[in-house]
């Protein structure tokens, strides 16, 4: 670097700047408000009304995501994603009805037939998060700016569903490699008015950063699973599953080794998942640090100090906020039992009557505890994550940002967002 370029002013002649931070300035409970009225309008629309939560979280959390002083701005309006999701609906219910009528009218091949359906469905749901994607873009805005996406969805969605079967085959190893790739491809096809994102992340740090993890998590599993299977007597178990359909005593019987076998399996099974829960929350810190540090956009550079507990933090604050609500339930819930229990006495209901009313006093409680979980997921997780990650961020060079010009490229439809609704991928 000459004298010019370090003297204060960049390569391109223009005025050097400083690292540019982001702060999220939110507060919880503004969005705890705004969670807990949307998670009861839910209740009261019999879901509904989850359109207008969406819309109103993403304006909250865009507006309150500052960069350099400026807040960027979401646009997208809850009739949109209804009118998309409505769409989508329209899309998936024939052929869900299709594989439904195959699967009994076609035989083995209507078997055939199901399968090559749920392969149709998860490419279709990589095009919609694609297309999803490109619809929030479109509808985000900064200091005036719209950002936008183009690039083919299939193309991605091929692509995805390529990397999906290498990560399968390779029991989740070649994961950072297929991020690396996708990521690529989606910032590429990212604009922030006339500029060109980019992403420079490769999968090989992000590798060796989630190797240790994969090892304590995936590796025991695997080694544990195929040394109890190879301790069965497969011929001996299947001669004695074809001799009593219904026979498990019988299975069991015939070959010692089975029952020792599946209890090292379910060992197996519950150290992945105990491993999975306690090392998520590091795993996602290392991913949402790597994928930061390769966001560009032009010459502007994201960089990021997150950090682990912050991650592992939120999880805690989940957990424990959880606990205390279960408990206050099942504290509430005895209490309504008991009182219902006196009151069928005193009162000679019917015992019909007291299992109807029962069953519906049982499935209200259990909506109502499902409902307060999500909220405390809302509040102590998403929000607080959200938050961690936009204070970590700084930007250099943001004065690449500061002088581009808008593009006239025009709002996509949110059937994207519809499709991934529907099909339950959700997510931010």
């Amino acid at each position: 670097m000459d004298d010019f370029t370090t003297s204060g002013f960049s390569a391109a002649g223009m005025p050097a700047s400083g690292p540019v931070r982001a702060h999220f300035t939110g507060t919880m409970p503004a969005f705890r408000g705004l969670i807990i009225k949307g998670a009861l309008l839910q209740l009261i629309t019999l879901g509904i009304y989850r359109f207008w939560l969406t819309t109103d979280i993403r304006r909250f959390e865009w507006a309150n995501t500052q960069i350099g002083g400026e807040s960027a701005e979401y646009t997208g309006t809850a009739i949109e994603l209804l009118i998309g999701f409505l769409i989508a609906i329209a899309i998936l219910v024939p052929l869900f009805v299709l594989m439904f009528l195959a699967s009994f009218a076609l035989g083995p091949a209507g078997q055939a037939v199901v399968f090559i359906g749920y392969v149709g469905l998860g490419i279709l749901g990589q095009y919609a998060y694609f297309r999803a994607r490109r619809y929030r873009l479109t509808r985000t805005l900064f200091r005036g700016v719209r950002l936008h996406q183009d690039g083919s969805a299939w193309s991605y969605a091929f692509r995805a569903l390529g990397w999906g079967l290498v990560i399968l085959f390779t029991l989740g190893l070649a994961y950072p490699f297929a991020q690396a790739s996708l990521e690529r491809y989606k910032l590429r096809c990212t604009y922030y008015g006339e500029l060109q994102g980019s992403f420079v992340g490769r999968g090989l740090p992000l590798f060796a950063r989630g190797l240790l993890l994969w090892m304590i998590a995936i590796l025991p599993f695997v080694l544990i699973v195929t040394v109890a299977a190879t301790t069965i007597d497969w011929p001996a178990l299947a001669a004695a599953a074809r001799a009593s359909r219904a026979g498990r005593p019988e299975i069991l019987g015939s070959n010692p080794a089975f029952m020792a076998a599946m209890m090292w399996i379910s060992a197996a099974v519950a150290w992945f998942f105990l491993s999975v829960v306690l090392l998520y929350p590091a795993f996602q810190a290392i991913a949402l640090r790597w994928w930061l540090n390769g966001l560009r956009f032009g010459e502007a550079r994201v960089s990021t100090d997150l950090r682990t507990m912050q991650i592992y933090g939120a999880y805690f604050r989940y957990i424990g906020w959880s606990i205390l609500v279960v408990l206050a339930a099942v504290a509430v819930y005895s209490v309504i039992v008991i009182l219902g229990v006196i009151f069928f006495h005193t009162a000679a209901v019917t015992a019909d009557s007291g299992q109807v009313i029962a069953a519906v006093t049982g499935f209200v409680a259990y909506v109502a505890l499902a409902l307060c979980i999500w909220i405390v997921y809302q509040v102590t997780v998403r929000l607080r994550i959200w938050r961690a990650m936009v204070d970590s961020v700084q930007i250099t060079g943001f004065e690449a940002v500061e002088s581009v010009r808008a593009d006239l490229t025009r709002p996509t439809s949110a059937l994207g967002e519809g499709l991934v609704d529907a099909l339950g991928a959700g997510g931010m």
